[in-house]
């Protein structure tokens, strides 16, 4: 049986009087593989788990015993549904269609429909079977499959790498089945902090290439390895939320009558290469992740006072001339971050919880009064918050336990940090109840950071820690999207200390996600490019902090040092202003710094870079990325670096050009897929009026060629047939 949709084809044969899948593949060429499971990976307390269990979980035994009772295949859906006639359990594999993208978004439901207990083990997500089986190489071989996958760190996110499968850990050991895999997996509730929930799989001998997004912000595990005898059966893809094995001791209790659903997972298959995968991963998140606006702009420019600027020590007399700064650039959104809520002088993490403005800081019109001055300026006012945690200085801190998450007779966090229970309806009522405040108060905007992980989870009647904050997580999100149907034109912001936290699962609820707490300007354009791989342009808050005040500096007690003249005279030319607002137009532009003490020269620049900003947000909105010279790892300055944003149609990029600390001033940009053989137009978009830099393109070869006379300059280019 060949279930087709779009791009991706799934081939399912008869196994046991019932249909397992065999391969998933974007080809024209039928493969031959001998199927293994029938499609999902299941484990249960006191039933063994199967073959090399301490090493795997694609051979897990259970499912191999289970009968199939029903399948549908519609427009909409593909559904299999098996019964364990001894345990007495069923088991569905929902996978929808995604209509504009070659994707499948699956969801695997166990249900008990015994009269005992059952405690769940282990429960996959979606299993893609058959990667690799076409072609005439074995999987094995080098020149093969690649893998592509991202490693993630603070002010480091987005760091893509492609490897052999062999250099990953997957690897032929006998003619027999390998007991060798490949492992990506996430504890906690930082669910990016070490690997984004996604990998790219890219067969080179076919053009082939395999892609799968896990979306949770609460434990996850990818797993590649091999099913079969070494020259038979294939690679696999293991996707799950739910393992007690590589996901934090994960087992969960179901009472009779009672069902557990996992994760969701997006896979997919299509012909080309990472770029491609990419293209159908954003064409998904676009048509059916992304969270209705709740600004009719979508892509707002939004000023925010902590990075590089105020360091969570806002004050009126601080606000007030950064305020009338951001407005004069532009900007559709002033954010105030962190410290509102404290004394002068006060350590603002401790006062987490309650929310009531500072006394102290906004003389007699108070922070009312702020929100008043703001949107009197023609912008959004905001807010920045921790909803999910308390301080220990904070009134709130006084709640009883049940109000907290515990773990071991101890509040989850500790120090100046503890984490609230969404699974409190308390919790819950008294959250809605700050968000009602501060939006009865005139902001519109709120910002959402998380500082602190959980670690492995949180106690649970029903499972284990890591089954508690899989169901917390769970509640969080409804909340969120109680907040989202009750304010509509509120437009939430996700920041978890940067990208700690910034899987599908919390982004298909915020409209917003900071990409990093990166302060070097230089550095950000590796985080973007990379972040462009795992989020929407059009979600992606990238910072831009013209005349910036480093922590560094913050932290030697010289607040006065741009003021100083010499300072300044580093950002007479106008290269730094450049650089910090090519870096915002490759997403959501995020404007800080000292806007206030720019020169005309560099206001003239912010305000045009904005200008265009806007100019582009319909393309931004509509486009997808690409790299013409790959990922720049940030530890790398010697290089150049580049990013593209392409219009559906594929007749306009706009490209994002950096030289970095590179010797070389001149580079040259491949683009033969768009535009080889075309007589394309060329514009230097940003800045207009700029005579340093010079750019040829040849229309034979499709690739666009820059001269940047110093280090450190970033231009904006516009390439369209």
């Amino acid at each position: 049986m060949l279930i087709e949709h779009l791009q991706t084809k799934l081939q399912y044969d008869k196994n046991k009087g019932d249909f397992w899948p065999a391969a998933f593949y974007a080809s024209t060429r039928e493969r031959t593989a001998i199927p293994q499971h029938p499609g999902f990976q299941l484990g249960v307390a006191g039933y063994p788990y199967g073959t090399m269990e301490g090493t795997l979980s694609g051979y897990s035994e259970l499912p191999k015993e289970m009968k199939m009772i029903r399948q549908e295949d519609t427009d909409e859906h593909l559904l299999f549904e098996y019964r364990h006639e001894a345990i007495g359990l069923t088991v569905s594999v929902d996978m929808e269609k995604i209509p504009n993208a070659s994707i499948l978004r699956t969801v695997t439901t166990v249900r008990n429909e015994s009269d005992k207990p059952v405690v769940l083990t282990h429960l996959s997500s979606g299993c893609l079977p058959g990667i690799g089986g076409g072609g005439i190489r074995p999987w094995y071989n080098k020149h093969k499959i690649k893998v592509h996958y991202a490693m993630q760190t603070w002010n480091g996110e987005g760091q893509w790498r492609c490897e052999e499968l062999e250099q990953l850990g997957l690897y032929p050991t006998s003619l027999h089945y390998t007991g060798s895999s490949i492992h990506f997996s996430s504890v906690g509730s930082w669910s990016t902090s070490r690997h984004l929930p996604m990998l790219v799989v890219e067969d080179l001998e076919t053009s082939e290439v395999w892609y799968v997004q896990l979306e949770t912000s609460s434990l996850w595990h990818l797993e590649i390895g091999h099913q079969g005898a070494v020259n038979g059966g294939g690679v696999y893809i293991q996707a799950d939320g739910a393992s007690e094995r590589f996901g934090g001791g994960w087992t969960h209790q179901l009472m009779p009558g009672e069902s557990f659903s996992s994760v969701p997972v997006a896979m997919g298959c299509c012909k080309g290469d990472f770029q491609n995968a990419i293209r159908e991963l954003t064409a998904y998140r676009r048509g059916s992740l992304k969270p209705e606006n709740a600004w009719e702009g979508e892509c707002p420019v939004v000023y925010n006072d902590y990075m590089n600027t105020l360091w969570a020590d806002a004050t009126i007399e601080k606000l007030t001339p950064l305020i009338d700064a951001a407005a004069e650039a532009g900007s559709e959104v002033f954010c105030m971050d962190a410290g509102w809520f404290t004394g002068r002088g006060v350590y603002w993490a401790s006062s987490l919880g309650d929310w009531q403005p500072s006394l102290d800081r906004f003389d007699e019109i108070g922070l009312q009064g702020m929100a008043a001055y703001i949107r009197n300026k023609g912008m959004i006012p905001g807010l920045w918050i921790e909803m999910e945690v308390c301080g220990s200085d904070a009134k709130l801190a006084n709640k009883p336990d049940d109000w907290f998450l515990m773990r071991n007779g101890a509040r989850v966090g500790g120090g100046s940090r503890c984490f609230l229970d969404f699974r409190n309806p308390m919790v819950i009522a008294h959250m809605m109840g700050v968000i009602e405040r501060l939006h009865t108060d005139g902001f519109g905007y709120i910002k959402n950071d998380y500082n602190a992980c959980i670690g492995i989870g949180t106690d649970n009647i029903s499972g284990s820690a890591a089954s508690g904050l899989l169901e917390h997580t769970r509640s969080f999100y409804n909340f969120i999207d109680q907040v989202r149907a009750r304010f509509p034109r509120l437009i939430l912001e996700n920041c978890g200390s940067g990208g700690m936290r910034q899987d599908y699962g919390i982004l298909s609820r915020f409209h917003l996600q900071s990409t990093s707490d990166q302060e070097s300007y230089g550095k950000y354009p590796s985080i973007v490019t990379g972040s462009l791989a795992a989020i929407l342009p059009e979600q992606a808050g990238i910072w831009a902090y013209p005349y910036p005040l480093t922590h560094e500096d913050k932290n030697a007690e010289n607040p006065n040092l741009i003021y100083e003249l010499n300072y300044q005279n580093k950002m007479s030319d106008g290269e730094q202003t450049i650089f910090n607002l090519v870096n915002g137009m490759c997403g959501n532009l995020y404007l800080s710094g000292h806007l206030n003490i720019a020169d005309e020269f560099n206001k003239a620049l912010i305000q045009e870079g904005v200008a265009l900003y806007k100019l582009e947000r319909a393309h931004i909105r509509n486009s997808h990325p690409i790299w013409p010279l790959g990922f720049n790892p940030i530890g790398d300055d010697d290089r150049w670096a580049s990013a593209g944003l392409v219009s559906p149609d594929e007749k306009r990029i706009t490209l994002a050009v950096w030289r970095l600390d590179s010797a070389d001033a001149y580079q040259e940009l491949p683009l033969a897929s768009y535009f080889a053989g075309k007589a394309a137009k060329v514009r230097q978009l940003y800045p207009v009026n700029d005579t340093q830099t010079k750019f040829h393109f040849n229309e034979v070869k499709g690739s666009l060629t820059v001269h940047f006379p110093k280090r450190y300059q970033a231009r904006f280019f516009e390439i369209m047939i």
